[in-house]
């Protein structure tokens, strides 16, 4: 096989798919690089809560191929930067940092019923993933000795769009779960607590020591039983009714 004539011929072809996204970094044999760059167009799963106009950012690859001398009898050796582009515009920007962040009753940041995940989601970490398994691929596909750059750039495309699905809906799952979790949080302040016997004299004992009631009443006992108050200055001074409240309570 003649791997110059190999070579430089697939450059020809990839350039002629790819005229505006095609870059030749270095036409010279053997060393012959070159960059296409792809637009990846994430498309949400239909049941999705989200669209692809939900996206505040572009994403695009840029993918480096270097052909080994023996290529494509080797696969090629392949480089992936990720590149995000905004959407909007300065004036779009500058009113979403003038947005109020709202805080719950505890001073926690409150999670929006729609956050926008699509701009949670990057490719740089799944980009590393896709550039390891670039040999795998080749041996999977049956792919060596044969031209096989444009195979790659579709598998890459294909690959990262059909991720970006699964991961958003993985992120939704996760944003549900916290706000159903948030919201029991939130009914348990609308329920009371079940009153047993236990639980109220938990209570009277807690209410008597911090109103000083049992104070009051050992004080009452003592001056009614010695004599030195009337009933009406003991009403007066508040030292009567105490037993009410504890009758009162005991039936509950």
């Amino acid at each position: 096989m003649d791997y110059k004539e190999e070579q430089l011929q697939e450059l020809e072809v990839i350039e002629s798919i790819y005229p505006d996204e095609f870059s030749c970094l270095d036409n010279e044999y053997p060393g012959i690089k070159f960059n296409v760059r792809i637009n990846v167009e994430p498309q949400p799963f239909p049941d999705s809560s989200f669209t692809a106009d939900s996206l505040s950012n572009d994403h695009y690859l840029d993918l480096q191929f270097s052909l080994p001398e023996n290529y494509p009898d080797v696969a090629p050796k392949l480089e992936i930067e990720c590149i995000e582009e905004s959407r909007k515009d300065d004036d779009d920007e500058e009113d979403e940092d003038e947005e109020e962040i709202e805080y719950d009753e505890n001073g926690n940041p409150i999670e929006a019923k729609l956050t926008n995940l699509p701009d949670q989601i990057h490719f740089q970490g799944y980009a590393l993933r896709l550039t390891s398994q670039v040999e795998q691929q080749a041996e999977d596909e049956m792919l060596i000795g044969m031209q096989m750059c444009f195979a790659f750039v579709a598998w890459i495309k294909e690959s990262c769009e059909t991720w970006f699905q699964e991961e958003l809906a993985r992120l939704e799952r996760e944003h549900e779960r916290k706000l159903m979790a948030k919201e029991r949080e939130e009914q348990k302040k609308f329920h009371g607590t079940k009153v047993t016997r236990e639980t109220y004299l938990e209570w009277r004992n807690k209410f008597r020591k911090e109103m000083g009631l049992e104070e009051r009443g050992e004080a009452r006992k003592q001056v009614a039983h010695g004599g030195r108050l009337t009933g009406r200055q003991i009403f007066e001074q508040g030292l009567d009714g105490e037993e009410d409240l504890d009758d009162a309570g005991a039936n509950v």
